[in-house]
């Protein structure tokens, strides 16, 4: 008997937890709300001042939880093409509505803004078949055209959040007026889910659905009659849109005119100001420095822009000129920089800056020290290497200076793109299309007039028939195997070292001197492991091979790239690679700073329907 109880009161608690899952499952499922139109119909009564009176019956069926509200969006102003909602009523079968902001029941309201009315009432918790009248007067609702005056209306819009089962639209218009022709578009198209009827006397146009309307699709219907039948004027809606129409021509007009006139003018300045004179016939190559112009100078002439590698070459052209020497410390990454006693009085401004920027009091420096300390004395050098180009005669003004203004014109110009929008918009408002063409125009000028502005730059007659020089000087540099015996001219790669450097060509001018037995290292450079057996000061400033303003002993008393190579742990290459890392890794500390280590309806318009319909917007209950 006691197993006997104590199994019934299992089976009790089972079916107690059973029975209340499904009262559970049960209340959550009926909490589900849904809801459908079993009918909407819509009537619009056209008025003689073109007006329009917008009837709206919905017969709504709820389902799952009570439902307590609904809504209906209609769009208005240039959104909706009407100049706005006005004697708004809501009846539920006797029961008139009235308009409060209480959200009671039996209350409804009415919010005009963001260009749009948005109607909503509120009524008991309903569930079941439900009825609403929604009324309201559309102003402006015809479109005045002179191939025929046009009512247009979305009565049925897209963002509906349910279907339509059944339902029709109406449009009657006034006495004495008839119907020339209709339209009816089910999803922006003309469709057989539309039936269109005409009435007798043709005043009365009927649009009905055929098959239920799906949601997310717009129920558009139209009809066009003779212009001048009804005493109306332009809405405002469609004037401001005449309007725009207008200011959109004239702002694509002018916004073209911009869009090529500018780039062209930025082109036709640089064509007139920006090339450089034409010279006569310059030789393909000459094999010795035109002149006695530092490497740098030429560097920053030819190009017009002073690169860090130009300013490196100033560096080797100390160098070869007695004023510094360099030397690997630690096999490809130690090196240290010795002053010589050779007076700096008659260095040029920029080579007197590059000397003071890496020793900086000092008679000895290590590379490693310069890290994030030579940068900031760039811009300086630079500047002076511009004005060398000035002072000699190749250029009236500054590259930087003409890059600069042109710069600054051209984001003048991006400024005043970016002015222009918000000016226009302000203005015109979301009615002018192209409000943004003129920003677009002036921005595409600003970028045009940048890029030619980087081209800008022009050399003197003087200057383009030196740069030519250089140029074929370059050439000989470049080939020189091609015009040379290299084994009968090894004297000539540290001499032109520096110029190769300017050129960018060092790595090749390197490579090909490395392979002749008797190229001479330059007295200058002293790879780690001659460094470290002859003794620091066995080269530089106290070892007699380069003192004062000249060399004594010249290349034959120093050893050769060949003579060399046996003490050195990579042989001849692991020599002139040496040489190729200390080139590049100076290069790369002069110019490191911290930010960069870091980081269907019947008949058919015969002049169509324009500007879209009115009405539209959405609808909706909970």
């Amino acid at each position: 008997m006691h197993s006997m109880s104590h199994k019934h009161h299992y089976l009790a608690a089972l079916l107690l937890i059973l029975i209340s899952s499904l009262l559970l499952t049960s209340r959550a499922s009926a909490q589900t709300k849904t809801f459908f139109w079993e009918r909407f119909d819509v009537e619009v009564q056209v008025q003689e001042n073109g007006d329009l009176l917008v009837t709206e019956r919905q017969v709504l069926n709820f389902s799952g939880a009570p439902f307590t509200f609904g809504y209906r969006n209609i769009p208005t102003g240039s959104n909706g093409n009407n100049d706005g909602i006005e004697d708004v009523s809501v009846r539920e079968g006797d029961t008139v509505y009235q308009e409060s902001f209480s959200s009671q029941p039996h209350t409804f309201s009415v919010d005009r803004s963001g260009g749009q009315a948005e109607i909503t009432w509120y009524f008991p918790p309903a569930i079941g078949n439900n009825s609403y009248i929604v009324s309201y007067r559309v102003r402006g609702g015809v479109r005045t055209e002179p191939s025929g005056d046009q009512v247009f209306w979305n009565a049925m819009p897209a963002d509906l959040g349910a279907r339509v089962q059944e339902g029709q639209v109406t449009i009657r218009l006034p006495e004495g007026i008839q119907a020339a022709s209709t339209t009816a578009l089910y999803g922006g198209t003309e469709s057989d889910a539309i039936q269109t009827s005409v009435s007798e006397e043709g005043r009365a146009v009927t649009f009905s659905l055929v098959q239920p309307r799906v949601s997310g699709n717009d129920v558009e219907v139209g009809v066009r009659f003779p212009s001048g039948q009804l005493a109306v004027e332009t809405p405002a809606w469609q004037a401001a849109e005449q309007r725009a129409d207008v200011i959109n021509v004239i702002l694509g007009v002018v916004s073209l005119l911009i869009l090529i006139g500018g780039p062209l003018a930025a082109l036709l300045v640089w064509y007139l100001f920006g090339r450089d004179p034409q010279i006569g016939v310059v030789p393909e190559y000459v094999s010795e420095p035109p002149d006695n112009t530092p490497p740098a100078v030429v560097g920053a002439l030819v190009d017009e822009t002073a690169h860090i590698h130009d300013i490196m070459s100033t560096l080797i052209d100390l160098a070869e000129r007695g004023y510094l020497t360099m030397a690997e410390t630690a096999p490809g990454k130690d090196y240290t920089f010795e002053r010589t006693d050779k007076p700096l009085n008659d260095l040029r401004p920029f080579e007197r800056k590059m000397v003071e920027g890496i020793f900086r009091g000092k008679n000895s420096r290590e590379l490693d020290s310069l890290q994030y300390k030579f940068a900031d004395r760039l811009p300086g050098i630079r500047k002076e290497l511009y004005q060398e180009l000035e002072q000699r005669g190749y250029m009236r003004t500054s590259p930087e200076s003409v890059r600069s203004r042109f710069g600054c014109l051209a984001f003048m110009l991006l400024g005043a793109a970016f002015l222009a929008f918000f000016a226009v918009n302000a203005i015109f408002g979301d009615d002018v299309s192209l409000a943004i063409c003129p920003a677009l125009a002036l921005g595409v000028t600003g970028i045009v007039l940048f890029i030619t502005g980087r081209y800008m730059p022009a050399k003197t007659p003087q200057g383009a028939e030196a740069a030519a020089n250089w140029l074929a000087f370059k050439n000989y540099l470049q080939d020189i195997e091609k015009y040379t015996n290299l084994e009968e001219a090894t004297g000539i790669f540290q001499k032109y070292l520096g110029y190769a450097v300017a050129f960018g060509l060092e790595r090749s001018w390197i490579r090909k001197f490395s392979s002749v037995p008797a190229a001479p290292i330059p007295p200058w450079y002293v790879p780690f492991p001659y460094y470290g057996g002859m003794g620091h000061g066995d080269v530089g400033r106290r070892g007699g091979t380069v003192r004062g303003g000249g060399r004594e002993g010249g290349g034959a008393s120093r050893p050769s790239l060949e003579g060399m190579s046996g003490g050195l742990a990579g042989g001849l290459a692991g020599m002139s690679g040496g040489l190729t890392r200390m080139l590049t890794n100076t290069q790369t500390v002069l110019q490191s700073t911290r930010s960069s280590s870091s980081s269907g309806g019947g008949g058919g318009f015969s002049g169509g329907f324009s500007g879209g319909s009115s009405g539209g917007g959405s609808g909706g209950f909970g």
